[in-house]
């Protein structure tokens, strides 16, 4: 009777868990959702005025702000989150908000001092003319702005505050795409409306972020927190440098190795494959304040981040191939013809990002031990095996080579991480499902790549025969990747 009566307040509590979690996850998915489908309905304006130089020339200049990001934070993003649950003293969580604000303004605004006096310089590297430098500066600036709104949503995230979160989140993608749009269609001011709305929004965003959040927070700083602050975060600013390797050195590859015309191209398509970055985002953003709550309660959390990653990988499988199903549809209807043939990278791009979330839940251990130059090293054994694929797979494969080389980069992740934390928290993953699960979303997505490959052309004959294949998937996933009492759980939630 003790064992009996010990199971149902575990069931609970691990119910009770999963559910917080996928309410967080839900609630931040429908707000970035939003913003994408929003962005994605206006693909076909923008394409018809912006070229694909055009696109390439974005993809480019966004290089700049992404590898300047580690070098904006020192890593204190990632720190911030450690210090946050482990202060017992609320009212001192306020100080650690405004502590990483104000140490974020200071090294933002010395920063990029040092990129507007090298811009003509990193235009001339990049373009191999200085015309794009006032344009590197308005993007570099657009980013400081974003990173000193990042602690107040941040605050949000941490006291689980998804809603108010989402709210504010939305509004800022709403009114870049509104002066996106008056600026691009209207004005005709081409790739400077784009970077232009961008640094606008997230100015803008500063004194809003402000009104909502910050006020509200006691105001103090205590400088002895620099310290710990840097020193737990900096590792990962080498991590972040991996990252922009693995997701923008290939962009600089194709313009020296293919065209800039084949980069304006490989940017739809993975604009179009990044759609997944939305819902991983969201369970990203979910996810860092779930696991570090079990920062104190290790024991639950074996099981607990073993049940996620099971539930994660039905979910988000499920959605690849939704995207493999979509993805040559998609491209038909919304780009002119010389955009079509980017659907090869759809279905990649969105299985590299979902396993970039499979990634994160392996991290916990490394977190809580605070061994974040372990992430580091994982990352950079990503980012190297990727420039070694791109030399190889663009020379031969062209635009498709580089999304395959992401794709085997983000594989390496989720491998290395599980293998490094696990001294650290051993937990118990169900891996018989999970290689069940890995299979069956394998086998229908290179069923329904092929399919797109074969029919040239027909919308409709696509849709119809990928419909089976789709249906099929569904079929094996309800009755042989789920347990009977979750088959009973989703026939609950599906009725009206």
């Amino acid at each position: 009777m003790v064992c009996t009566g010990a199971v149902f307040p575990f069931k609970f509590m691990l119910k009770k868990a999963i559910t917080r979690l996928a309410k967080g996850s839900m609630i931040y998915g429908i707000g970035g959702m939003l913003q994408r489908f929003v962005g994605l309905l206006l693909l076909p304006f923008f394409t018809s005025v912006l070229s694909t130089e055009d696109y390439g020339v974005v993809a480019l200049i966004s290089l700049v702000s992404v590898a300047m990001s580690g070098l904006l934070t020192l890593g204190t993003s990632n720190s911030l989150g450690v210090l946050y649950y482990r202060e017992q003293d609320h009212g001192r969580r306020h100080t650690i908000i405004w502590t990483n604000t104000i140490f974020m303004a200071v090294n933002g605004l010395m920063w990029y001092c040092v990129i507007y006096l090298c811009a003509p310089k990193l235009s001339a590297l990049m373009f191999r003319t200085d015309i794009y430098a006032d344009l590197i500066r308005l993007s570099l600036m657009g980013s400081v702005f974003s990173f000193l709104v990042d602690p107040f949503l941040a605050y949000l995230r941490m006291e689980e505050k998804a809603k108010l979160h989402v709210s504010i989140t939305l509004i800022c993608s709403l009114m870049n795409i509104g002066l996106s749009i008056w600026f691009v269609l209207f004005q005709r001011i081409g790739v400077l409306g784009i970077i232009l709305a961008g640094a606008i929004t997230h100015g803008v965003m500063i004194f809003v972020n402000w009104f909502v959040i910050g006020r509200k927070l006691r105001f103090k700083i205590e400088v002895s927190l620099f310290s710990p602050m840097v020193r737990i975060g900096f590792p990962s600013v080498f991590g972040i440098f991996a990252f922009l390797i693995i997701d923008y050195a290939d962009r600089q590859m194709i313009e020296r190795m293919v065209s800039l015309d084949g980069l304006g191209v490989y940017s739809v398509g993975y604009s179009f494959g990044m759609v997944m970055i939305v819902a991983m985002s969201a369970f990203a953003t979910a996810w860092s304040p779930f696991f570090m709550s079990y920062i104190d309660n290790r024991k639950e959390a074996r099981t607990v981040f073993a049940r996620v990653l099971t539930y994660y990988l039905i979910g988000f499988g499920a959605l690849i191939v939704l995207f493999f199903f979509f993805a040559k549809p998609a491209l038909l209807i919304m780009t002119t013809s010389s955009f079509h043939e980017a659907f090869n990278l759809v279905g990649l791009v969105a299985a590299s990002y979902m396993l970039k979330g499979c990634y994160l839940i392996f991290l916990p251990g490394v977190y809580f031990a605070e061994k974040l130059h372990l992430q580091t090293f994982v990352e950079w054994v990503a980012a190297i095996t990727n420039i070694c694929l791109n030399l190889w797979l663009i020379s031969s494969l062209g635009i498709l080579g580089a999304a395959l080389a992401t794709f085997f980069s983000y594989l390496i992740l989720p491998i290395l991480a599980w293998l490094v934390a696990r001294p650290y928290l051993d937990v118990d993953y169900e891996w018989k499902r999970v290689f069940s699960i890995l299979v069956s979303v394998l086998i229908a997505s290179i069923l329904l790549y092929w399919i797109s490959i074969r029919i040239d052309g027909d919308l409709i004959l696509t849709l119809g025969v990928n419909s089976f294949v789709l249906l099929g998937f569904l079929f094996v996933a309800h009755q042989l990747l789920l347990t009977a009492s979750e088959r009973d759980l989703l026939r609950g939630l599906l009725k009206p």
